[in-house]
C-alpha cells in the first residue's frame, strides 16, 4: 500500500517540533527516541494503526506500546496530531504535576495509552500480556463469519529495553505460544541512556529474536515506505510467529548537529 509520504514527512516534522519545544519547556526529558522514530509514529498514527481518538476504548482497535517510556513525548505528540483528548495547554505542561503528559505514560491518566510503562523491557511484557487477552478473546467470540477479535498489538522498544531479562523472558514466552498478532519494532540506534550499546553488548540482536521464534525484518526506520511494507507484512502473515522488526534509526534525528 502506498503512502502520502509528502503529507506523512510535514506531520513527522510537526511531532519532532512538539517533542522539542515540550521537553526544553519543562527543562527536563528524552529527545533521542521521538526524533529518532518521528516517521515510524507518522505511518502508525497516521496510516497503519487501527484505532479511533473519538473512542479509544474501542474494542477493535490496534494496541500500541510505548515500551522505552521514558520517550513519552514521542506517544503524547501522536495522540495528540492523530486527534486524541490531548489539547497543546497539556502538551504544554509535560512533566507537570496533575498534568495529562507525565514523563512517563502512565494508564487512565491520557486517553490512548494502552498501559504504564517506564522501568526498561517492562512494556514488551505488558504487549506480550495483551496479545495472549487478544487471543482468548477470539478464539472464545470469533466465529468462522465474524472475527469481533482480529487485532494486533505493537509495541516499541530500544537497546536498552532488550538488553532486560524481562524482555527475554516475554519474547521467549511470545514465541512459544506462536501470538503471531504481537509485533515488536526494535528502534536499533545503538545508543543507550550513557553510552553506545557497544559499551555493554556485541549480540546480534535479530538473530537473538529469530532463534526464540520470531518472524524477522530489517529496514531503515526513516523510510516511510519500507516501515509500511514491513508493517503490513507483519500483519498479513498469520503463520503463528510473533514478528520483530529491526528499525535502524539515528538517534536524535532533525537535529543538525546530530545529523
Amino acid at each position: 500500500m502506498s503512502l502520502n509520504i509528502e503529507a506523512l514527512s510535514r506531520a513527522a516534522t510537526e511531532a519532532r517540533g512538539l517533542c522539542m519545544d515540550a521537553v526544553q519547556a519543562s527543562q527536563s526529558g528524552h529527545l533521542g527516541l521521538p526524533l529518532g522514530c518521528a516517521e515510524m509514529g507518522a505511518v502508525l498514527y497516521g496510516h497503519a494503526l487501527k484505532h479511533n481518538p473519538e473512542k479509544p476504548r474501542w474494542i477493535g482497535r490496534d494496541y500500541f506500546v510505548l515500551s522505552a517510556g521514558h520517550g513519552s513525548m514521542f506517544l503524547y505528540a501522536w495522540l495528540h496530531l492523530s486527534g486524541y483528548d490531548l489539547p497543546m495547554s497539556e502538551i504544554k505542561r509535560f512533566r507537570q504535576l496533575h498534568s495529562k503528559t507525565p514523563g512517563h505514560p502512565e494508564f487512565f491518566e491520557t486517553p490512548g495509552v494502552e498501559c504504564t510503562t517506564g522501568p526498561l523491557g517492562q512494556g514488551v511484557g505488558n504487549a506480550v500480556g495483551i496479545a495472549v487477552a487478544m487471543k482468548m478473546a477470539a478464539a472464545r467470540f470469533n466465529t468462522s463469519e465474524h472475527r469481533i477479535f482480529d487485532q494486533h498489538c505493537v509495541c516499541l522498544a530500544g537497546d536498552g529495553c532488550l538488553q532486560e531479562g524481562v524482555s527475554a523472558e516475554a519474547s521467549a514466552f511470545a514465541a512459544h505460544f506462536g501470538l503471531d498478532n504481537l509485533i515488536l519494532i526494535y528502534d536499533s540506534n545503538a545508543v543507550t541512556l550513557d553510552a553506545p550499546a557497544k559499551m555493554t553488548q556485541s549480540e546480534d540482536t535479530a538473530a537473538r529474536f529469530k532463534a526464540y521464534g520470531f518472524d524477522v525484518q530489517e529496514i531503515n526506520g526513516h523510510d516511510m515506505q519500507a516501515f509500511l511494507d514491513a508493517l503490513d507484512s507483519a500483519k498479513e502473515n498469520d503463520n503463528g510467529k510473533p514478528k520483530f522488526i529491526v528499525a535502524h534509526t539515528l538517534i536524535g534525528k532533525g537535529i543538525p548537529e546530530v545529523e
